[in-house]
């Protein structure tokens, strides 16, 4: 980026940052043709790539978003991490503008352009549903699942916006990502599911929610370990005592099979 466009984003970030639409406004308009508009709303800084649309997004300027938009500003665009502004309204909890963009933009695209910016992946293969979850970002949570975002898709290690929640302790977003069919037998890079965590964590509630909705109690991990395996080994008793009630049995790829029979008939205290 040359000096003179770093000035001039320098120049217009800090009117976002202080909510100063009309000095936008004026700035947009002393623009001579509508390439060079274009050129100035769609100017991004030089560490990141991230665009004033972004940074407004970010902040919770409806209004500028808005205004920027409509001034030429490319919803397309992605940061050098591979985030687009959906991303950057969810990760700040600016529900309004996650509304804006959803509702009152992105229903001008065709289908395959809306389903490419709802499931816009970043560099680690996360979709703006992963980062909703991490954030608690419950509103912008329901949008998202009412325009059909991929409820099921992992990231690069292969975990869902369902592993997340359940990791995070999210009741209420697992509730809302089960009834929007999100598969709780969806194993990660290590084989975990679910419920793999949620008997690790000691999450009796999750665990209950989990196996009501489908969950295989005894589905093993890629060491060949079951969610009650992992619940004793971390000392849940809770869960192991109620996985053992719902006749899950405890896999151990390092015993062999006959001594893993025979150890499932004694009781196990932890």
């Amino acid at each position: 980026m040359g000096q003179s466009q770093s000035a001039k984003f320098e120049k217009l970030f800090k009117l976002i940052c202080t909510n100063n639409i009309d000095e936008l406004r004026r700035q947009i308009r002393l623009c001579s043709s509508s390439e060079q508009t274009i050129n100035l709303v769609n100017l991004t800084d030089g560490d990141k790539a991230a665009t004033l649309l972004m940074y407004a997004a970010f902040y919770g300027n409806k209004n500028i978003c808005q205004l920027l938009i409509e001034s030429g500003a490319n919803i397309s665009n992605r940061d050098k991490d591979g985030r687009n502004v959906l991303y950057y309204a969810v990760t700040s909890q600016a529900y309004n503008v996650v509304k804006y963009l959803i509702e009152n933009v992105i229903t001008d695209l065709d289908n395959d352009l809306q389903q490419n910016f709802i499931n816009n992946k970043d560099y680690a293969e996360e979709t703006c549903l992963h980062e909703a979850v991490k954030v608690h970002a419950t509103s912008s949570i329901e949008i998202l699942l009412k325009c059909n975002i991929d409820v099921n898709v992992v990231n690069s290690g292969g975990i869902t916006a369902l592993h997340r929640a359940v990791d995070l302790g999210h009741q209420d977003i697992v509730q809302l990502l089960l009834k929007c069919k999100a598969d709780p037998n969806t194993k990660d890079a290590s084989g975990w599911t679910p419920l793999h965590v949620a008997s690790a964590h000691n999450d009796i509630e999750l665990v209950r929610l989990l196996i009501n909705r489908g969950a295989h109690l005894n589905i093993t991990d890629h060491q060949g370990h079951s969610p009650l395996k992992w619940a004793r080994e971390t000392g849940s008793r809770e869960v192991f005592s109620y996985l053992k009630s719902q006749g899950a049995k405890e896999f151990d790829a390092s015993q062999p099979q006959q001594q893993q029979q025979r150890s499932s008939k004694k009781s196990i205290n932890i």
